[in-house]
């Protein structure tokens, strides 16, 4: 324990005379880039995805990184996924309303074009036969479940939805999108509140679909040689993909989720070029996070580095905040690191604090811990509530305590190096 209290010492003087590579224009720079029109949500309606990879790999060979994929830069793979590449329009009662603003599409919605009328789950669905929905749209209020609707109740309108044309529910507070891997029978949207007319009487709509079986999309993979153990590595991940768009007019830029992240990983690779590391440093940008950790998992089950050399991987998302700190997925299953990590900011102050949670499966980290790989997941709390939205923007993206999270996983990675 004093040997590592002596490292963090040293360290805390190396690190005072050292400039970081982090800065602030460069950092809005990348979110901007990545979170640009044209890069059309980094999802998968006009190529958003392999733009955002071939900015990526040119940033990572201006920079310096040598290419670590198995074709340069590149890891490619595919998978199945669903997009709406064109119109999409809704109106009620002749009242139109705006994609992403006032509602959103199912992720898994199908083809679909129409003006029908509007059937309000209401009293028992018990007493409604099938037929009567037959040729109509139901429309469930979910946020009555919020105002102690029995669930029972709103399960079997659900079940009796099945055989209506389409259903409707209904948010009370956000609208959150996601994406498909596959493709409903009937469509499904889901309202905001405040943007449903006070008697919905009718719904016309129409939803431009298109099911790609193979897209093809890849990982973008840059190292940076270590000078004492080049066969020794330390992983820095981030996710570039986001939702893309949802119809010809609207896309999710994903500021926060997860071009910070990116920008993140880009910096920390900036800083061990000017500053050569003791191990080699693989910096992965993974696509299919969205889609279900798809990117992770395909590299872990198609290494291009040998799992077992790997010493920690410290895998970044939502890197936009920090008014609350930092939170750290399997903090417990590594607690060694974790205590390494937590007397850093304890010493430095750089955050508020350095939470703690378990193992979970909800980013890219898991499917190496899953395969034997010690790392993190780390993610900044607090600030702004976009997630998953048409808000999550660049230019309302706060970096509340972006350096300091840099600085101190900086001085985190160090540590790991140098075997205390």
């Amino acid at each position: 324990m004093r040997k590592f209290a002596r490292t963090i010492f040293l360290l805390f003087l190396l690190h005072t005379t050292v400039a970081f590579s982090q800065d602030s224009i460069y950092t809005r720079q990348l979110i901007r880039d990545l979170t640009a029109p044209d890069m059309h949500g980094r999802g998968y309606v006009k190529k958003g995805d392999k733009k955002a990879a071939r900015y990526i790999a040119k940033v990572f060979k201006k920079e310096g990184l040598d290419p670590a994929g198995s074709k340069g830069y590149f890891q490619s793979f595919s998978f199945p996924v669903n997009t709406f590449p064109g119109k999409l329009a809704l109106s009620i009662n002749g009242h139109m309303l705006r994609p992403g603003v006032d509602f959103i599409i199912d992720p898994k919605c199908p083809r679909f074009e129409g003006k029908f009328s509007i059937l309000i789950a209401r009293g028992d669905p018990g007493s409604i036969l099938p037929d009567k929905v037959k040729g109509r749209w139901i429309l469930l209020d979910s946020t009555d479940i919020q105002n102690n609707l029995d669930e029972s109740r709103y399960a079997s309108w659900l079940k009796l939805s099945e055989h209506s044309v389409g259903r409707i529910r209904i948010e009370r507070e956000k609208l959150t999108w996601s994406i498909g891997r596959k493709v409903d029978a009937i469509p499904s949207i889901t309202l905001l509140k405040k943007s449903l007319p006070s008697d919905p009487k009718e719904i016309a709509i129409s939803i431009n679909q298109h099911f790609r079986e193979k897209h093809l999309t890849q990982n973008v993979i840059g190292l940076v040689p270590g000078k004492l153990q080049k066969d020794s590595f330390i992983f820095i991940t981030a996710h570039y993909d986001h939702l893309g768009r949802m119809g010809c007019t609207t896309y999710f830029p994903g500021a926060n989720d997860n071009a910070s992240g990116v920008s993140m990983l880009v910096n920390l690779a900036r800083h061990y070029v000017a500053n050569p590391p003791d191990y080699t440093i693989v910096f992965i940008a993974f696509a299919g996070e969205e889609a279900g950790l798809l990117g992770s998992r395909y590299y872990t089950e198609n290494p291009t580095i040998p799992l077992r050399r790997i010493r920690f991987l410290l895998n970044l998302d939502l890197m936009g905040t920090g008014d609350e700190g930092v939170m750290i997925v399997n903090a417990t299953e590594f607690p060694n690191e974790f205590y390494k990590l937590d007397s850093l900011n304890k010493v430095h102050g750089f955050l508020p604090t350095v939470g703690k949670r378990g193992k979970a499966a909800n980013s890219d980290h898991y499917w190496f811990t899953e395969a034997g790989v010690p790392g993190f997941f780390c993610y900044t709390m607090g600030g702004i509530k976009a997630y998953h939205d048409i808000y999550d923007r660049a230019e309302t993206l706060p970096l509340t305590r972006y350096s300091e999270c840099h600085r101190l996983f900086v001085r985190f990675l160090d540590i790991l190096q140098s075997g205390d």
